[in-house]
C-alpha cells in the first residue's frame, strides 16, 4: 500500500509540476526583464521603469494597469538587485579607504577611493555636479 501510494504521489507531483510550469511559461514568457550588466544599465532602467511605474500608481489601477505593474516589477527587481551588489562592494572600497588611512598607506587610499568615487559618481549622477558648482 505504502508503495502504491509513494507511486501515485510521484506520479501526481509530476504531473502538477510540469503543467504549472508550462502554465508560468506560457503566462510569463513575455515578461522578460531587462538586463542590468552594470550600474549605469540599472540606473538608467530604474529612472525609465520608476517613471512607468509612477504614472501607473497615481491612475485608478485598473486590470490593465495592473498587468502592466507585474511586467514592470520584473525589470525594476534585478535593477535593484544590481544597485545592491554595486553598493556592497562600494561599501567594501569604503572601508579599505578608511583602514588604509589609519595606517597612512597612500596607493591604499588612492586605489580603493577611486574606486568608491567611481561608483557614487555613477550612483549620485547630476546631483553631485550641481552641488560641486555652488
Amino acid at each position: 500500500m505504502k508503495r502504491l501510494l509513494a507511486g501515485l504521489f510521484i506520479v501526481v507531483m509530476s504531473l502538477s509540476t510540469s503543467a504549472i510550469a508550462n502554465d508560468d511559461e506560457q503566462k510569463y514568457q513575455h515578461f522578460k526583464p531587462e538586463p542590468a550588466e552594470n550600474l549605469q544599465q540599472a540606473i538608467m532602467n530604474l529612472v525609465e521603469y520608476n517613471a512607468k511605474l509612477q504614472e501607473i500608481v497615481n491612475g485608478d489601477l485598473s486590470a490593465q494597469d495592473m498587468a502592466k505593474v507585474h511586467e514592470l516589477t520584473y525589470t525594476l527587481e534585478v535593477a535593484l538587485a544590481r544597485l545592491s551588489k554595486e553598493l556592497d562592494v562600494a561599501a567594501n572600497s569604503l572601508e579599505e579607504v578608511h583602514l588604509g588611512s589609519e595606517q597612512m598607506n597612500k596607493p591604499r587610499v588612492k586605489g580603493f577611493g577611486k574606486d568608491y568615487l567611481n561608483t557614487l559618481n555613477h550612483l549620485l549622477g547630476e546631483h553631485h555636479k550641481h552641488h560641486d558648482n555652488h
